[in-house]
């Protein structure tokens, strides 16, 4: 049960990780193209997962649970690589989901 529960804050943490950092990447994105209005709620979303992934990590870690790292430091990766990928007007998921222009 332990384990169990060890694990669900560990999905927990990289899923928080991994939106938060594609949070962050829109975030610089929509400060360059002065939106400020998805910006504003971008921060919103910052902020609620940043709370989640810092509460289950720090629990974890005070604990001695020090394997939920790994979970963070992926998390993180992940995102920022989902991020750049999403974050990119040039990427072909934006045709496949929204067509492509002019059609």
């Amino acid at each position: 049960m332990c384990i169990l529960y060890s694990m669900y804050k560990g999905l927990i943490v990289l899923a928080s990780q991994t939106l938060y950092n594609i949070f962050k990447v829109l975030e610089i994105k929509y400060t360059y193209q002065n939106k400020i209005g998805a910006l504003l709620l971008n921060s919103v979303w910052i902020n609620l997962v940043s709370l989640a992934s810092t509460y289950y990590a720090i629990d974890d870690l005070l604990k001695g649970n020090f394997s939920i790292i790994i979970f963070y430091i992926i998390g993180s990766v992940l995102g920022k690589y989902i991020g750049m990928k999403l974050g990119n007007p040039r990427n072909k998921i934006w045709d496949r989901l929204f067509g492509k222009k002019g059609s």
